[in-house]
């Protein structure tokens, strides 16, 4: 519901208005005020959505309280009902950006057309607000930087629902579509109530909300992700996170998420990560043997993090999970080992027998993986951290690519192959000395490069969208109420 302020100095007018809201049962409450200084006390004391206003009233007229209430409430929807259309009035009210003037005897037809299109827009900001608030949670630092000061609440309710998140990646830019269509997706794929928000042109994350007072029903990603792929071209990443019960564990968890996306990268195929390290418990096809031929390609590009961390998902995957036997696991870590043999130039065959041996008389996934990393260690393939002076290097030179590349449509391979780095390396080292994701820093610098378009240029909104990298102005403006709170539109009315 939202609440609507009825301001005429006519008793019998406001009661007429009133009784077309409630016979079109239309999802508003009302709250009457007689003349603008009275309705001015109510937008200061009482939460209002609409403002629904005559032109001529005692001691403040309608025009009057329509520039004062925008000063007050930037955001606020504000419609007129007037006997008068002349164009001084129409004019007027363009200048306080008002949604609708109505003309009084009231059209029935226009006012339930006029009140459509109100509630239509309320909902749509209700939903960026939620989203808003959702996206201030999980970037705690960048929301308050963005917004400095005041504290932000989900507005999900977790003294009734516990709150598992889904984090969905795309490789190719799809949510900067005319229509998200994921959000119908999910409930065609899912029987669970969801909260939504989209984090860029790359990424949206769920919130599945789960009852308290009974049995979890975990969503399954495994049949969302088979959705997912069947709508479009590339390959889906979902990371499932953790079962959650404060509101407080929403940033954490989600850090946990976009970690574990950076193991995308070791599949080629479209998958389904987890943070509680249950990998390899949903039934992926072929999921080693893809996994292993990606590690080796890390091997032959002598890119050493990126074996390293293979190695490791190779382990984490068949732990505990059930479906390959101990005999095919130990064929697969000497095939492992054969193949860092091979690349090191080394052609010792008792050293190499030796290896094997000791692979094969492993008793535990432990014993097992000590022996890897032991061969590893030997053969000078643990990777080392780079250089702190190499490190900032490459990072400068992404950030003056990004700076220099903001308004393209720019992406992880396009920087990793400028700096002549693996995607999986360059993702590693980029969160590592910044502090968050390329995908995620790319959107921060769009957003405060528009903002600054906004404040210091007369460029239209459209041309801005276009200057900052989207290609869809409508989506643009969309990520900018997101990421600032407020429309392009009301962000340079009062930065102006």
């Amino acid at each position: 519901m939202f609440q609507i302020l009825i301001v005429d100095d006519e008793f019998i007018e406001r009661e007429g208005m009133k009784r077309l809201i409630q016979k079109y049962k239309l999802p508003l409450t009302v709250l009457e005020a007689e003349n603008g200084e009275e309705a001015l006390a109510l937008l200061r004391t009482h939460p209002v959505d609409i403002l629904l206003t005559d032109i001529k009233m005692p001691f403040m007229d309608g025009l009057e309280l329509c520039r004062r209430a925008r000063e007050l409430l930037p955001e606020l929807t504000i419609m007129i009902v007037s006997a008068y259309g002349e164009f001084e009035y129409a004019q007027r009210a363009i200048d306080y950006h008002i949604f609708s003037y109505l003309l009084k005897p009231i059209d029935v037809n226009e006012f339930i057309r006029a009140f459509t299109q109100v509630i239509e827009l309320c909902e749509k900001d209700q939903e960026q607000e939620k989203e808003h608030r959702l996206l201030g949670l999980i970037h705690a630092y960048q929301h308050q930087a963005l917004h400095p000061g005041g504290e932000v609440t989900s507005g999900i309710d977790f003294a009734r629902h516990r709150v598992q998140m889904l984090l969905i990646d795309y490789d190719l830019p799809v949510f900067d579509a005319e229509q998200d269509r994921v959000p119908v997706m999910v409930k065609s794929a899912v029987a669970m109530p969801f909260e939504y928000v989209n984090l860029n042109e790359h990424q949206s994350l769920l919130f599945f909300l789960m009852d308290r007072k009974g049995q979890p029903q975990m969503p399954e990603p495994a049949k969302l992700l088979e959705r997912l792929v069947r709508a479009d071209d590339g390959r889906v990443t979902l990371v499932s996170g953790s079962l959650l019960s404060e509101e407080s564990e929403l940033a954490a968890e989600f850090k946990r998420m976009e970690s574990v996306l950076e193991d995308k990268f070791f599949y080629q195929e479209s998958t389904v990560l987890f943070t509680d390290g249950s990998q390899g418990k949903e039934e992926l096809s072929d999921t080693i043997s893809k996994l292993m031929d990606r590690v080796y390609w890390h091997l032959e590009m002598k890119d050493d993090y990126g074996f390293r961390k293979g190695v490791e998902l190779f382990f984490k995957t068949v732990d505990g999970s059930g479906q390959h036997s101990a005999i095919y696991i130990k064929y697969l870590c000497t095939q492992l080992v054969s193949k860092v043999w091979e690349t090191s130039g080394r052609d010792d065959s008792q050293a190499f027998k030796g290896m094997v041996e000791g692979i094969f008389g492993s008793k535990s996934l432990a014993a097992l993986k000590a022996q890897v990393h032991e061969v590893m260690a030997m053969l000078g393939k643990e990777a080392e951290e780079p250089s702190p002076e190499q490190g900032k290097k490459v990072i400068k030179d992404i950030l003056k690519l990004i700076e220099d590349n903001y308004m393209s449509d720019i992406s992880l391979k396009w920087l990793a192959d400028r700096v002549f780095l693996t995607q999986t390396y360059l993702s590693y080292l980029f969160h590592k000395e910044v502090g968050q994701t390329i995908v995620k820093f790319i959107t921060l610098v769009r957003m405060q490069k528009a903002a600054a378009l906004l404040r210091d240029t007369h460029l239209t909104i459209a041309e801005i969208s276009q200057q900052v990298g989207f290609m869809n102005n409508s989506y643009f403006c969309k990520m900018f109420k997101i990421y600032h709170g407020c429309s392009p539109a009301k962000f340079r009315e009062t930065a102006g």
